[in-house]
């Protein structure tokens, strides 16, 4: 799979991409809103690892938070994509982006969350998409707002408060409270 936007392109997951991963890991940008250690991998053989199991949802299941590039440069910058998620007990599909520090504010993620919205809705014809973010990542929260998500209301994930959007909007704001 590859999508290309006007300055990125995202791809699946291969095998030579364990530097990719372990520059994710090392990156500030990329854990700052997330529970500490939670994409943390220490060497090559771990990054290998998260690699193939990321490469293996692709194969099983067509999603994924793919790998990132600069058109201009094939420059690795983050993540974006689509992973199953349990909400309250209903099967879920979410969309997610992280980039490194150096590319924020630059319009990349809510480019690459746009391209992906596409493929969900479009090539895997999903019904509905959900995102969420930390209630302090406000530029997270902004771009989910101009992709045109609907916030449903606060819940807590891997022990942390999120806001909880979705797309196309279906809910009503208190239907799937936990």
């Amino acid at each position: 799979m590859i999508l290309e936007t006007e300055r990125l392109v995202l791809r699946n997951w291969q095998e030579s991409d364990v530097n990719h991963y372990l520059t994710l890991a090392r990156d500030v940008g990329y854990h700052c809103f997330s529970q500490p250690g939670r994409f943390l991998v220490h060497t090559a053989e771990e990054a290998h690892a998260k690699v193939r199991e990321r490469m293996l949802l692709f194969y099983q299941r067509n999603l994924g938070k793919f790998p990132i590039f600069l058109r201009a440069t094939d420059e690795f910058i983050g993540t974006c994509g689509l992973e199953p998620f349990d909400l309250a007990g209903q099967a879920e599909v979410e969309l997610g982006y992280r980039l490194c520090l150096e590319f924020w504010g630059q319009g990349y993620a809510k480019e690459a969350a746009a391209a992906i919205l596409s493929y969900g809705l479009g090539d895997l014809k999903l019904a509905r998409i959900m995102a969420f973010a930390l209630r302090q990542n406000r530029p997270s929260l902004n771009i989910l707002e101009k992709l045109g998500f609907r916030y449903i209301y606060d819940f807590v994930h891997a022990d942390l408060p999120h806001r909880l959007y979705e797309f196309p909007h279906r809910y009503e704001p208190d239907q799937h409270r936990a």
